[in-house]
């Protein structure tokens, strides 16, 4: 089940110095996920695919292919900003291994 707790800043501060790649962006947190052909994008894509069934939290995101680019957004719309559900997600993105 999601924990939906709004986190304070000092807690996503924290939480972000553990997450390689992600920042933060005003109510959400990002990262560019740069692949290096369109068989690790594919398989990257099934990975957030599994990622949302899973956890039932959704990130916006889009594809670069020129760059071979995944760019992830995440925020907790319900609650109007960052919890630890977000955090959890980019948790489970940076878990993927090509």
């Amino acid at each position: 089940m999601e924990d939906k707790s709004t986190l304070s800043t000092a807690e996503v501060n924290e939480a972000l110095a553990s997450l390689d790649g992600w920042t933060r962006d005003g109510l959400m947190i990002q990262r560019d996920f740069v692949l290096a052909n369109f068989s690790q994008i594919t398989a990257f894509l099934q990975h957030v695919v599994g990622t949302i069934a899973a956890q039932n939290h959704h990130p916006d995101f889009s594809l670069d292919t020129g760059s071979r680019t995944v760019a992830v957004a995440v925020t907790t719309h319900s609650e109007g900003g960052i919890t630890q559900a977000d955090i959890d997600f980019a948790k489970a993105l940076n878990a993927w291994i090509p």
